[in-house]
């Protein structure tokens, strides 16, 4: 049973600065060859490489590597873009960030939307309660945590796959589904905070972009 407690995570240092030479190794070996360890079977619509995708067992079966997910607007309701190419994906998030209707489709789910220019936190916080309860994950400008197993949480718990909302942040932020930034990438440039859950997203390892590029 989740109780309120909005104490942030022990990590002593707020995970990996992206400069560092274990985040840059890490990254790197992203692109080798990887199959995803669990099947991805999101809860919205699913657009592989601009098509519509029928039959996700099949999807699965046929890219059991890394997929790269941004969210995007399609017949009138929320959906997910994935691509192959992670410049693909890049590409999509920064043309729909100025859509409005995947804004007023945001508002319709999120917990709360801030608009462009209007003072945002820098930090990334996410809690293991929906709604922004529970404990909280702090992750400051520029840093990542390259396996939330290894993070504690409450009651000797820790926090893979345990993120279930987050709140609003000024800067772009990637969740990824398995360890070292592998698995599946959900790559988030809209400034609302929701329940992850919405989405089908689960993280076991995680960057807040801050002010680098997210191609970094």
């Amino acid at each position: 049973m989740c109780t309120q407690n909005t104490s942030e995570s022990s990590g002593s240092d707020f995970g990996l600065p992206l400069s560092s030479d274990e985040f840059r190794s890490l990254w790197d070996r992203r692109e080798k060859p990887f199959e995803r360890q669990c099947p991805y079977m999101p809860s919205l619509p699913l657009l592989l490489n601009g098509k519509l995708v029928e039959d996700l067992e099949r999807m699965n079966a046929e890219n059991a590597g890394n997929l790269y997910v941004t969210p995007v607007a399609y017949g009138g309701d929320l959906a997910l873009a994935a691509f192959t190419d992670r410049k693909d994906m890049l590409s999509e998030a920064q043309k729909v960030i100025d859509s409005a209707e995947l804004h007023w489709l945001m508002e319709e789910r999120a917990i709360g939307c801030l608009p462009e220019g209007a003072p945002a936190p820098q930090v990334l916080d996410c809690h293991d309660v929906l709604d922004l309860r529970g404990e909280r994950l702090r992750t400051p400008p520029n840093r990542s945590w390259k396996d939330l197993s290894l993070v504690p949480r409450r009651e000797f718990l820790n926090w893979d796959n345990c993120i279930r909302s987050v709140d609003v942040c000024a800067y772009p932020y990637s969740a990824y589904s398995e360890k070292e930034f592998h698995g599946v990438e959900h790559f988030i440039n809209f400034r609302c905070g929701f329940n992850p859950t919405v989405f089908g997203i689960n993280t076991s390892s995680l960057v807040n972009w801050g002010t680098n590029p997210p191609d970094f």
